[in-house]
């Protein structure tokens, strides 16, 4: 589908005025440092926690004016373009619709909501008022997945009738250095499903186009967990969300793919991404990395392919950053727009309604 044009706005903005609204781990840990960074092309104007200390904190490292508690206090008072919502999961919906109900910008983290008439009523908002919405993850945007997508789209291993991804790890309660209190990750709305598969499933997609069914078992493996993430170390978590799901992707044309998402993954040796052609095999980084393995039919070896770093592949996580500001002053659509993030999130519920009631799932939605 035509993605339509975001409008410029009217005057040259040579600073884009921004808010933060959450100043949790991700904040600190990737954003906030990204916008210090780009201080030529943004001002940090205000930051905004349920936690006032956290936005007073925020305010004060990073140099911005306004620090709120609540977001709509800040959506009525604050002179700013652009919202980056990086809250738990469950508010991400109503703050990107009051957000761009209030005409600014967004850049949400993944995922974009947690049920699908948010997301609608965000694409709606967003394509009725000529803002630009982008959401995370931003990985098809690093050098890696760039570069896997020209090969896949060169025929670089013949047709690929199969690919294998992981969405896993051992899961923020069991991050040491995680800086924030994790509990959230493990409450309905969140867990590995829209943690971490939502990475893969954009990739996949970025390369294959819309997943047209969905077949998944899903389950609760390890109820409780003791957490050894810095501020709640020692503490247990009562896990009440799917913590395993494996599920199974069909793009159509005899092109499938394999997701495995977990919080349960604690170590491994095996490739992220491996992908099957009738003329070789490729295989790419899980989130971030640099290495990229390709083999032909006929070869002795893998080629193996250490790509030199861009401005995203250097920001990582916050690789949307720069691209969603392009965009804004260049009225165009992001890479890692809202109809795609619609589409994954579609994928997502409908990996749970598969594995919940026993049976293959199709899609409604391209993007």
């Amino acid at each position: 589908m035509r993605q339509p044009r975001v409008a410029p706005r009217q005057q040259r903005m040579d600073r884009i005025r921004l808010a933060v609204v959450g100043c949790g781990d991700i904040a600190f840990r990737s954003y906030l440092p990204a916008i210090r960074e780009m201080a030529e092309q943004v001002e940090l104007v205000a930051t905004c926690d349920i936690e006032r200390e956290r936005a007073e904190r925020a305010k004060a490292e990073y140099g911005a004016r306004q620090a709120f508690a609540d977001a709509q206090d800040l959506l009525a008072t604050a002179d700013v373009d652009g919202v980056l919502v990086l809250t738990s999961m469950v508010p991400h919906g109503p703050l990107c619709i009051a957000a761009l109900e209030a005409g600014r910008h967004v850049y949400v983290e993944k995922v974009m909501a947690v049920d699908l008439p948010a997301a609608d009523r965000m694409i709606e908002l967003a394509e009725s008022r000529n803002l630009c919405l982008s959401c995370a993850p931003s990985t098809i945007l690093l050098s890696a997945f760039q570069h896997v997508k020209k090969m896949v789209a060169a025929g670089e291993i013949g047709r690929i009738s199969f690919a294998q991804a992981l969405g896993a790890h051992q899961g923020p309660a069991r991050w040491d250095g995680y800086t924030s209190d994790p509990t959230w990750f493990y409450q309905p709305g969140a867990g590995p499903l829209f943690d971490l598969a939502v990475y893969p499933v954009q990739i996949l997609t970025h390369l294959f186009g819309p997943v047209r069914r969905v077949a998944a078992f899903a389950g609760l493996a390890v109820p409780e967990v003791v957490m050894t993430a810095q501020a709640v170390r020692g503490k247990t978590v009562r896990v009440n969300v799917d913590d395993t799901v494996p599920m199974i992707l069909d793009f159509g044309h005899a092109t499938f793919a394999t997701v495995n998402t977990s919080y349960n993954m604690l170590a491994s040796r095996l490739p992220a991404m491996q992908f099957w052609g009738d003329q070789g095999a490729l295989t790419a980084p899980q989130f971030l990395g640099d290495e990229v393995g390709v083999w032909h039919r006929g070869d002795r070896e893998w080629t193996i392919t250490h790509l030199p770093p861009t401005l995203y592949d250097r920001l990582g996580v916050a690789a949307g950053l720069p691209h969603w500001l392009d965009c804004i002053r260049e009225g165009k659509q992001p890479v890692n727009n809202a109809r795609h993030a619609r589409h994954v999130l579609e994928v997502l519920l409908s990996a749970l309604a598969s594995a919940h009631e026993g049976r293959v799932v199709e899609l409604k939605t391209t993007f």
